[in-house]
């Protein structure tokens, strides 16, 4: 069976993850299988991370007519971004696996995960018989962006290896191998829990680092604010009650963006343009204003990064908020916006008890820091931020386009949304 319909599929509909485990019923009972061990997890512009590969006969026929194919999957990932090895047996050299873009027909192409015949020759297995392969990859700096997933390997038997990456009527499959990816930390700092909603400004900041000096060529994100039950929407608070600014680095001069995780076009926040420092050290300066009729319930909080941040996508970080009601404080932050209908209540409805962004709470790098002071506060970073650090590259300025995020509706939703968020990121990149 031919893999590249199955996986596509399974992407668009079932998981974030670029490679998805095919459907069982393409392979049958040869009595031939395989299983992938160790790779615990991998550092962007890390080290190698390493495991085997054993593949088994149990039938009383030589297999010589197979080859093993192994995938290398996360969303963003191409032949610029791995390097791969393997040894055949304990006492052997490494030697390179040649890696090849895998095409899942999606537009534009590559970047969609990668793919290798092993060894490049099929695998021998006498009758009733195991061979176990040394194997490792690691992850390399490219002009490209991501990876922004953990990494999927998957290893599979097949008589013919496609030059689009796809194993043909493989007849064996291990469990998908989830490794997980680090390197990415990302951190809301200097916000108090409980925020008084004064119509002033109340600053933090944001911190965006790598290990390795690596640059994820992270170009744009999103701030998104919900209220919480009953009082949150996925658009985001309304102008009247909620504002957030950030702080030119050139300048010192505040701007504007969006709060919303709809309708986001002409609000993404651009990280050359706001982020001070080096590529792996990015700070950047925001503050937000809460008006007197903003209200949160316990679920509130605000999130930065690629929404809807959950599952294993690296970019995202959260913190739980409060609005603390200020006696006499103007009921508007904008004084040109239409105050909202005080009793209206847009709050997603396809997950009950627990809103959309819900599910970042347990992503797996975001760092965040809380404030327990009501009223503690961050001191902006200084606009130069750490630019003059010996031996940092700088990331320029491109003027990244703007993050559009599509809708979504609750917490069942989330897989779907950050299904459209990849192809909405691979179309930038045309």
């Amino acid at each position: 069976m031919k893999l590249r319909h199955a996986l596509l599929a399974a992407t668009l509909v079932a998981s974030p993850l670029v490679l998805a485990l095919p459907a069982q019923a393409a392979g049958s009972d040869t009595g031939t299988g395989l299983r992938i061990d160790g790779f615990a997890s991998v550092e962007a512009g890390g080290g190698w991370s390493e495991g085997t590969v054993t593949v088994r006969n149990d039938t009383d026929a030589a297999v010589t007519d197979q080859h093993l194919v192994l995938y290398v999957g996360s969303r963003m990932l191409g032949v610029d971004q791995v390097a791969a090895e393997y040894a055949d047996g304990a006492a052997s050299t490494w030697q390179p696996v040649r890696l090849v873009d895998q095409d899942l027909g999606a537009k534009p192409s590559g970047h969609q995960g990668v793919a290798a015949d092993l060894t490049g020759a099929p695998v021998e297995l006498p009758p009733h018989s195991a061979h176990t392969f040394k194997l490792r990859f690691k992850l390399l700096q490219s002009a490209h962006m991501g990876p922004f997933d953990d990494v999927d390997l998957m290893a599979f038997l097949a008589p013919t290896f496609g030059k689009d990456g796809q194993a043909k009527d493989w007849t064996a499959q291990a469990p998908v191998k989830g490794v997980r990816t680090t390197g990415l930390t990302t951190a809301i700092d200097g916000l108090p829990a409980a925020i008084p909603a004064d119509g002033k400004p109340h600053p933090f900041t944001v911190s965006v680092r790598t290990a390795n000096r690596f640059d994820w060529h992270l170009d744009g994100a999103v701030f998104f604010l919900w209220a919480g039950q009953g009082f949150g929407s996925m658009d985001g608070p309304a102008a009247c009650d909620a504002r957030l600014e950030l702080q030119d680095p050139k300048d010192g001069s505040w701007h504007h963006v969006g709060l919303g995780a709809r309708g986001l076009d002409g609000q993404g926040v651009d990280l050359a343009a706001y982020g001070a420092g080096p590529v792996d050290d990015r700070v950047i300066n925001a503050r937000i204003t809460l008006g007197a009729g903003f209200r949160t319930s316990a679920d509130a909080r605000l999130g930065f990064g690629h929404f809807p941040g959950a599952g294993s996508t690296l970019f995202w970080a959260e913190q739980k908020v409060a609005a603390t009601p200020v006696a006499g404080a103007p009921a508007c932050v904008d004084p040109n916006a239409p105050a909202p209908k005080p009793t209206a209540s847009t709050a997603p409805t396809a997950a009950p008890t627990s809103p959309a962004p819900a599910a970042p709470s347990v992503a797996p790098v975001a760092a965040v820091t809380a404030q327990p002071s009501a009223t503690a506060s961050a001191s902006p970073r200084a606009a130069t931020g750490l630019a003059g650090t010996t031996g940092r590259t700088e990331l320029a300025d491109t003027g990244a386009p703007d993050v559009t995020v599509p809708t979504v509706l609750g917490g069942v939703l989330l897989a779907v949304g950050a299904a459209a968020v990849t192809v909405a990121r691979r179309a930038r990149r045309s």
